[in-house]
């Protein structure tokens, strides 16, 4: 009996902690910590693609060429910036508004 009891308090004691860990964020704020995250597997091939043109970039002279590599840069970093949003909607979707 006094196990039972026992028992019973520690899972009183408990109960706060857990629910503070499994509360659902609001979206906004899921949102903002997911795009926090440095590495998704989905970026990686981009990620590796925008590390090999900075580097070409790094060792290029030609003007035309730089503007070239500036340009597919860009287009990279909007990319990885596109990828990490439909990332972060599709986790963050379930989440209430607010």
């Amino acid at each position: 009996m006094k196990k039972i009891i026992v028992l019973c308090l520690l899972a009183g004691l408990f109960v706060d902690t857990v629910a503070a860990q499994v509360r659902e964020r609001p979206r906004s704020e899921c949102l903002k910590a997911c795009k926090e995250v440095a590495n998704f597997k989905d970026t990686e091939r981009i990620d590796r693609k925008l590390a090999e043109v900075r580097a070409n970039k790094a060792a290029e002279t030609d003007a035309g060429k730089l503007k070239q590599l500036t340009e597919e840069e860009l287009a990279l970093i909007d990319e990885r910036a596109d990828r990490v949003q439909d990332v972060c909607h599709a986790i963050c979707d379930g989440n209430p508004a607010g």
